[in-house]
């Protein structure tokens, strides 16, 4: 049985949309992983193509997902028709006990953009988040001059709340933000 396989059947179950296998992580699969599997298969699991896909995959898991208050919940995306890896999105900046989480999603590269795929993917994570994670308060931060971004938040209801400067540095390069609230029961608007 191939790596992806045994993976599959010992973590949660996937989510999938009709061209996605949506595949669950959080703080207890990471450390499984990297406590079970050597290099060569935390890189089929993570569908890295390169040695500083892997490194930059160990840094973040060294630096630690979790901590006493926040947690992640996130989804690797594969395509259903080759298994490819393609991109991830779900929640960081988990707090449980304020039941809020910031939306994340990215796709591996270009050839994936313009498909519907994110789109089909936020559905069902967007989904999971209110019914299974029960959040009453999504928060998304989407880069000014990110056209797709910012109008897939049109998309899902998102409400712009404020532009923040300097939310995240990239090098010495830095954003400026909108940040996007999503209040997935209408109860608690």
């Amino acid at each position: 049985m191939n790596v992806y396989l045994r993976f599959v059947k010992t973590f949660q179950p996937l989510l999938a949309t009709s061209r996605l296998n949506l595949i669950s992580f959080d703080q207890e699969s990471y450390d499984s992983i990297f406590a079970t599997y050597q290099k060569e298969e935390i890189m089929s699991i993570f569908g890295h193509q390169n040695d500083e896909e892997y490194l930059l995959e160990c840094t973040r898991y060294d630096g630690g997902f979790s901590t006493y208050n926040l947690t992640i919940q996130f989804f690797q995306l594969r395509l259903k028709s080759n298994d490819q890896v393609i991109g991830w999105a779900g929640y960081h900046s988990w707090a449980k006990q304020h039941q809020r989480a910031e939306l994340f999603y990215s796709l591996k590269s270009d050839e994936y953009k313009q498909k519907g795929y994110m789109t089909e993917a936020l559905e069902a994570i967007l989904a999971f988040g209110k019914n299974q994670m029960q959040l009453r308060r999504i928060e998304a931060f989407v880069a000014t001059d990110n056209i797709a971004s910012n109008r897939m938040m049109a998309i899902f209801g998102f409400r712009k709340e404020a532009t923040i400067k300097h939310r995240y540095q990239f090098g010495d390069d830095v954003d400026t933000d909108h940040m996007y609230s999503l209040f997935p029961n209408p109860e608690f608007q």
